[in-house]
């Protein structure tokens, strides 16, 4: 009788128990010296009103970031009607993220999650969260010791405990959250110190939707302080505004978007001194950018950086038909800092001007601005995709000298401007057959701006391009393409060949570019071409296969406004496989 009740228990909890999961293998090797070794397998584990999540991670080394062999993250929830409480690692947002948005953006090696609970009570009306934790986040860069391109060399912990609420009125929401951390924070003496810092972070939130438009604003104040003498004594405040307007007519919509963030005020020199500068911009809470984030290569890498301590900005976005198969989006982002700084006679730096709560185009505030258009067209019964776009940017990345006397002005700054044409062709042939082509041309200017008055005349304004040729010559931009062929099989198999070209050689340290077999056959320029292809193969409905060999440029890689420097990768293989159970 037992023996029959075992098995009765066995079938019972085997058809309450779900499991899914995935796995990823990532491997490469290139001829100048890069290597990587990784494996995340992801688990999901859902009983009654229980789920369980483990991801492993057995790498030696990872493409970015430390080596991990075992668990990397858990969490085990529990939910019941209204409540829902977590255990472990959590990545939560509340309202838009000006307070908190822990993310793992892996492609950087981005990972702001907290270890810790979460408890959250949910109705029709209404919605309160309570979380504690720590964070443990790691970062890159120049100002602290052992800084390199593939690992994270500073590492700050936080004890942090917040609570979040939301009140729905109709097609009104009124929000309101507060989150403290206490920081263990680094700073660059000898030897080093670790400091004590205290930060809160309080905000309100309030939307409202219509079937017209919809509207969105939050408003975040900081407050930090430090510990000595046994007591907190009072650093820096901040604030933080946030709006989104969406109107939404016939064949047409709009979205507006505006940021104000005002946490710190850093001079050209220190204003991604991250260990000096603290209490101000926390790496939690990751709030919204007045930018487009480009799809396009060769547009990503020349993106803009976010100062989330100190900029103001705003992005309008229009898209809409001109007939049943075709669409348009058009998109115009602008921002600078909150101030335009002096250099003073001892070379150090003051504030100026405040400027207006509209972004302007001022050097001496270091803006940037950026327009993207784009025209898609369906033909042929949809079987034919074209998408057309044009890019036009300019960032002042870096304010250099900026002197002011009675009868003169001296200004030079660092200065980043491109016209890009990104062109997307997809043809679908029949019985599964299509083919995919990406072209992208861009004429890229980089170098230092100088404009130079004195007594009211204008002696010098003019650009001196980095860029030099063979000869050694200055060349005022540069040429880059980037061009992706791709033929598949569906749903089997694709094929995909790429070739990235610049005009000037490039430089990565010390490195030199190593030809490979692909770039030998076209006849290519090493130093100015990286040529690869991929193969990628579906081996069953859950499982992908994908091998490419080849160069890679590397260069900037950046998402929501935080970027990373990617090595090159030269003469090597890339190996992937991906499984889904």
């Amino acid at each position: 009788m037992s023996k029959y009740a075992l098995i009765w228990a066995i079938a019972i909890v085997s058809a309450q128990v779900s499991f899914t999961g995935n796995t990823e293998t990532r491997i490469g090797e290139s001829s100048n010296g890069f290597y990587y070794n990784e494996t995340l397998i992801n688990t999901n584990l859902q009983y009654d009103a229980f789920t369980n999540w483990i991801q492993l991670e057995y790498s030696d080394p990872p493409e970015l970031g430390r080596r991990i062999n075992g668990v990397r993250k858990l969490r085990l929830e529990y939910e019941n009607g209204p409540i829902t409480l977590k255990l472990g690692d959590l990545y939560e947002i509340w309202g838009r993220g000006l307070v908190l948005n822990s993310v793992d953006d892996q492609p950087i090696d981005r990972d702001t999650g907290i270890r810790g609970l979460s408890a959250r009570y949910t109705t029709e009306s209404f919605t309160g969260q309570f979380i504690t934790g720590r964070a443990d986040i790691r970062q890159s860069t120049i100002y602290a010791l052992d800084y390199n391109t593939r690992t994270h060399n500073y590492h700050l912990t936080y004890n942090l405990y917040g609570l979040a609420m939301n009140k729905l009125l109709g097609n009104h929401e009124l929000g309101a959250s507060f989150l403290q951390s206490l920081e263990q924070h680094p700073v660059n003496t000898f030897p080093v110190d670790t400091l004590e810092v205290k930060n809160q972070l309080t905000s309100i939130n309030y939307s409202v939707t219509q079937p017209s438009f919809d509207f969105y604003a939050e408003y975040i104040m900081n407050q930090s302080f430090t510990f000595a003498e046994d007591r907190w004594e009072r650093h820096k405040d901040g604030r933080g505004l946030y709006s989104n307007l969406n109107l939404y007519l016939k064949l047409f919509s709009l979205n507006l978007e505006y940021i104000n963030y005002h946490f710190g005020d850093f001079d050209p020199f220190s204003r991604w001194n991250m260990v000096d500068n603290y209490g101000y911009y926390q790496p939690y809470q990751n709030p919204p950018i007045a930018m487009h984030i480009h799809e396009n290569v060769l547009m990503n890498r020349i993106s803009h950086q976010t100062d989330f301590n100190n900029e103001v900005g705003f992005k309008a976005e229009f898209m809409g038909s001109l007939a049943e198969n075709i669409e348009f989006l058009a998109i115009f982002s602008q921002s600078n800092r909150t101030h335009t700084w002096l250099m003073n006679e001892d070379y150090s730096w003051r504030q100026q001007e405040r400027l207006s709560f509209f972004p302007s185009f001022e050097p001496a505030a270091m803006p940037f601005k950026d327009f993207y258009g784009e025209l898609t067209f369906n033909l042929l019964q949809n079987n034919l995709y074209l998408k057309l776009g044009y890019a036009d940017s300019k960032d002042i990345t870096d304010l250099l000298q900026n002197t002011l006397t009675d009868t003169s002005q001296t200004l030079t700054y660092s200065i980043a401007s491109a016209k890009t044409f990104p062109l997307n062709i997809s043809y679908t042939l029949g019985n599964g057959w299509s083919v995919d082509a990406k072209l992208e041309l861009q004429w890229l200017q980089k170098g230092y701006w100088w404009f130079e008055k004195r007594n009211n005349v204008i002696v010098a304004d003019s650009l001196m391009s980095i860029f030099l040729n063979d000869e050694g010559k200055r060349v005022d931009h540069e040429k880059n393409s980037f061009i992706s062929l791709s033929i598949a099989k569906s749903p089997k198999w694709s094929v995909t060949f790429t070739t990235d070209q610049a005009s000037i050689k490039e430089a990565f340290g010390d490195k030199e570019s190593i030809v490979n077999p692909l770039e030998k056959l076209l006849g290519v320029d090493q130093e100015k071409n990286w040529v690869n292809v991929e193969f990628v193969y579906h081996i069953t409905s859950s499982m992908r296969l994908s091998l490419m060999y080849g160069s890679l440029k590397g260069g900037l890689l950046c998402t929501n406004g935080v970027c990373r420097i990617i090595e090159p990768f030269d003469d090597g293989f890339k190996l992937g496989l991906t499984t889904v159970f």
